[in-house]
């Protein structure tokens, strides 16, 4: 277990068909230099299926984490400061069929989060 145990930001985008790419190409461009700044640390990105689909759609799954829940919280109220990340997802609606957001923690690191 770390020092500081990670919250893990865990974003699925459903992409339209023939739009997985441009998307993930905007995400990287558009959003995740504001998430750097508030904090985020990029883990890994993930493309199911594992190629651009023109006829299906693709699902984009994107893991940050932020460090404990001092990091969360920094992390959410500067995400509400910021008019680029709504500029962001009011822009990429166009390419979504949908798109959600979880929030995790590795097991060891849950009670610590829950009394820190």
């Amino acid at each position: 277990m770390n020092d500081v145990p990670r919250v893990y930001v865990l974003d699925d985008l459903i992409a339209k068909p023939g739009e997985g790419r441009t998307l993930l190409d905007a995400y990287m461009a558009d959003y995740a230099p504001g998430a750097r700044a508030r904090g985020m640390t990029l883990e890994h990105i993930l493309v199911s299926p594992p190629l651009w689909m023109d006829d299906q759609p693709n699902t984009i799954s994107i893991t940050w984490s932020v460090a404990g829940a001092a990091g969360w919280w920094a992390m959410r109220l500067a995400a509400g400061a910021d008019p680029g990340a709504t500029a962001f997802w009011a822009a990429a609606g166009d390419r979504l069929l949908g798109r959600t957001r979880r929030f995790a923690a590795a097991p060891d690191d849950v009670e610590s989060l829950c009394h820190g």
